[in-house]
């Protein structure tokens, strides 16, 4: 039997496994990504790397007769950064992620001076960009030295099968928040890099999650054949392959670090009018996602129940609302659309309330937040919200089903609550194991009983008259509020 050597370099977990042909996990492990806050925030690569070498090693360990028949090593990570990597593979610039807003005036310029190309071309934000010109301008030394800028799949991928630098890849969908390449060809743009002054030499090749681009030699883990390495893809894209998000029309709520709306299209649509959306091919044939994301909700999330010492105890059945309070996730800024000079608001607290409001009026601000979105997604694939009958839901938020029934009556939508699995794991088997096909690898594990709905939570009529009106004032008082937002930031600025 073949075995998968499967991981998810994400930015609070890494999560490796060990996975049988049948796409049964034999091996699961969640490790904590570290982040550094000295000058800025950012991630060591070497920490990804070693971490993989590691849990490898435990897998050789703890399954010998397994791992021996091991033959496919893939990995999933953080989309919306970049590293910097010398000719011989060393790190010269950390990971800078979506975090580390340090490049905000560069991406302000980008999308000022050419947004409407990068988008139609590109797809979304150049984010990639934007960090790429920061670190040439802020940082002109050690710029000099690099040689190829590369996200953390291409680098821990690259590493452990002695990559040629001139070889260095991302994936389609990683494409996109880089804003640096033409996904409609899937090449790296001229036009765009030469109005950015980006040395397209510096750049890597674009090239699809299910090639292969090295072999580990066998004789380095002890395995019976070379394990061939492939190219993997976003974190986000893995999980949506792994959750059956493969489909025209499907939605998920990703509800983990960030907090993700996903819609799956069979054609390319770029949000031009808008500009909330990133627009993604995923590499496999015929489906292509639209992407809107909360950035660090999940962060938030963890941020109060952990500064407040809180233990979530409310049950929707007897919940009556927030009483009047909003909540303003935007901890960091606004990325969806570009908006960084947001930042975290409750508004309209009283006397009355307590922590228990709170926490409700934090969840409740995701789920309008997504209701906004999903009325942009109407507007840009032309569906009917009749056409959507449900959502699903996966990450670690996707526990708590008091959220889930908030979310279930803002959105009006069943929400489905699938298994507890590593989508994004999941994900990786799919395309390492049936590249183009990997729909009908998702039914299999459907049959299979690997993957399946836990529960369905459907909308109630009262609960989502009350939240139409709070959907409204939500939207109003988010409007106006960026009106201060940006004053301010102009002030302190």
């Amino acid at each position: 039997m073949v075995y998968y050597l499967c991981f998810d370099l994400g930015t609070t977990k890494i999560k490796s496994s060990l996975i049988d042909d049948n796409g049964q996990i034999v091996y699961l492990s969640s490790l904590d990504s570290k982040t550094y806050y000295d000058n800025g925030i950012y991630q060591k690569p070497e920490d990804f790397f070693n971490t993989v070498i590691n849990e490898i090693n435990l897998m050789k360990e703890k399954h010998p007769g397994e791992f021996k028949q091991v033959e496919k090593f893939i990995c999933s990570g953080q989309m919306g950064g970049v590293l910097g990597v010398d000719e011989d593979w060393n790190v010269v610039f950390p990971w800078t992620f979506s975090l580390d807003n340090r490049f905000n005036t560069y991406l302000k310029c980008i999308e000022e001076n050419i947004g409407e190309l990068v988008r139609f071309r590109s797809g979304g934000y150049a984010f990639g960009a934007g960090k790429i010109l920061w670190i040439k301008n802020d940082f002109p030394r050690i710029f000099k030295k690099i040689k190829k800028f590369i996200n953390l799949v291409t680098y821990v991928s690259g590493k452990i099968c002695n990559l040629n630098i001139k070889d260095a890849f991302i994936d389609y969908s990683s494409s996109s928040l880089w804003g640096l390449a033409n996904i409609h060809n899937g090449m790296l743009d001229f036009e765009i890099c030469k109005n950015c002054k980006i040395n397209m030499n510096k750049l890597p090749n674009i090239l699809k999650p299910f090639e292969t681009i090295g072999y580990i030699k066998k004789d380095v883990f002890n395995t019976n054949k070379d394990i061939e390495v492939l190219v993997g893809c976003g974190d986000q894209i893995a999980g949506f392959f792994g959750s059956g998000i493969i489909n025209n029309n499907d939605l998920v709520d990703v509800s983990g670090t960030y907090n993700v709306l996903g819609y799956c299209s069979n054609k390319l649509k770029i949000d031009l009018k808008n500009k909330v959306f990133t627009s993604s091919y995923s590499g496999i044939d015929d489906i292509f996602y639209q992407m809107a994301v909360i950035t660090a909700g999940g962060y938030v999330y963890k941020w109060f129940i952990e500064k407040f010492n809180y233990k979530p105890v409310l049950d929707f059945n007897n919940y009556e609302g927030s009483k009047g309070l909003f909540f303003i996730p935007y901890i960091g800024g606004r990325y969806h659309p570009f908006q960084p000079y947001y930042d975290g608001t409750w508004l309209g607290i009283k006397f009355n309330h307590d922590l228990n409001d709170f926490y409700a009026a934090i969840l409740e601000s995701f789920g309008y937040e997504l209701n906004f979105y999903l009325e942009l997604l109407k507007d840009l694939n032309g569906f009917n919200i009749k056409d959507i009958k449900s959502i699903k839901v996966i990450g670690g938020g996707s526990e708590d089903n008091f959220w889930n029934n908030i979310k279930a009556n803002i959105l009006n939508l069943n929400y489905l609550r699938l298994n507890k699995i590593p989508y994004e794991i999941i994900g990786l088997f799919l395309i390492a194991k049936y590249k183009n096909n990997l729909r009908e690898g998702f039914y299999k594990l459907l049959k299979d009983g690997i993957i399946y709905t836990e529960e369905t939570i459907i909308p109630k009529n009262n609960k989502v008259m009350e939240y139409s009106k709070n959907k409204v004032n939500y939207l109003k008082i988010i409007n106006e509020l960026g009106k201060i937002y940006y004053q301010i930031k102009k002030i302190n600025n």
